[in-house]
């Protein structure tokens, strides 16, 4: 909740972080990524109750449970793979109704589980929760595929296995459209390789959806609230040390000298790449000296450091200045970020 430009927690949202931390803490081994993206939702909803939206899920799993069975016919047996893609594609796009949101695909609604839940509209990834969510309980063998640009899942039975798209309604990619898919994020020289079909743990999972909430922030130029996401994400990833970087480079944009010191230390102690080190321990000491009251004069027996490169981000310490919107749009160093690009509009 926002008040007069501050960021304040309610009781709720207080529940919904002991909750994450918990989780993190591997207090929860059952709860699906589905059930943390709940609670990550909550805390931007002021009706902040997920119950609803767990009896939501509830009703896929049992559409799909009735769905499966009836597919597999007298035997009993687990259907084919076809025949479990082709069941998904029946309860979640197609009974529930939930499909891509391509008309408004950059709303950040489409990254916030609960708002998917009730306009059955989202980006791939958080529409892919809904499908892992209802496999996982109808113990289907599917995991989340960090497929560049554009999050897929692979399901698998019987020996065999296809990849699904979550935001076309469940459809069954084959080499040809996967290759497409591939070509209009990467380039058209670009070729599928076995690093495209990196497997997507619930982690991964998670910060990919909130990494979508925190790039659209950045965009609208609301730094405070990406900054925000980012310490969410280190409730469930606190070893990222990119994720470190960031927080350091928001925070010393807002002026928050103290956290900002703090997020580049712990970056300096978790990346040991020399290249990171001397840069941001050259950060590290101007913010002491802001925080001290020391003016930049004062400190001109210190070495000064050479100047970045193109690819390394420039956090301008001195003066003290309210960040522009147009400083937002600053690229992070691609070696330094543990998260994957958003997800890739639909042509």
């Amino acid at each position: 909740m926002k008040i007069a430009g501050v960021i304040t927690e309610t009781d709720s949202q207080k529940s919904a972080l002991d909750w994450l931390k918990s989780y993190a803490a591997g207090h929860y081994p059952d709860a699906t990524a589905a059930t943390a993206a709940l609670y990550f939702a909550s805390l931007d909803k002021e009706d902040s109750d997920i119950s609803p939206y767990l009896a939501r899920l509830d009703d896929i799993c049992a559409d799909l449970e009735r769905t499966i069975a009836d597919a597999a016919g007298p035997g009993g047996g687990l259907p084919r793979v076809m025949d479990l893609a082709i069941a998904l594609q029946q309860v979640i796009p197609g009974y529930h109704g939930y499909q891509g949101d391509a008309e408004n695909y950059d709303d950040t609604d489409n990254a916030n589980l609960m708002c998917v839940i009730d306009r059955k509209r989202g980006l791939p990834v958080a529409l892919a929760l809904l499908y892992l969510h209802a496999a996982a309980h109808c113990g289907l063998d599917m995991i989340g595929i960090d497929f560049p640009g554009h999050f897929l899942l692979r399901l698998e039975a019987h020996g065999e296995r296809v990849l699904i798209d979550p935001f076309h309604n469940g459809l069954v990619l084959g080499a040809a459209e996967l290759r497409e898919l591939l070509k209009a994020f990467q380039g058209l020289d670009a070729e599928l390789q076995p690093e495209h079909y990196r497997e997507a743990t619930d982690q991964t999972i998670l910060l990919r959806l909130q990494n979508n909430i925190k790039v659209r922030a950045l965009r609208s130029g609301d730094l405070a609230y990406a900054t925000t996401i980012l310490e969410r994400c280190l409730i469930i990833a606190p070893d990222e040390p990119g994720l470190w970087h960031q927080s350091g480079t928001l925070h010393a944009r807002l002026s928050n000298d103290e956290k900002a010191l703090a997020a580049f230390e712990k970056f300096l102690a978790l990346n040991h790449d020399p290249r990171h080190q001397q840069r941001i321990r050259s950060l590290a000491a101007e913010l002491r000296d802001r925080i001290a009251g020391i003016k930049p004069n004062q400190t001109a027996a210190r070495k000064t450091p050479a100047p970045p490169r193109d690819d390394d981000t420039v956090v301008r310490l001195h003066p003290k200045k309210t960040p522009s919107a147009s400083e937002t749009s600053a690229r992070f160093p691609n070696d330094t970020l543990p998260l994957p690009p958003d997800d890739l509009p639909p042509a």
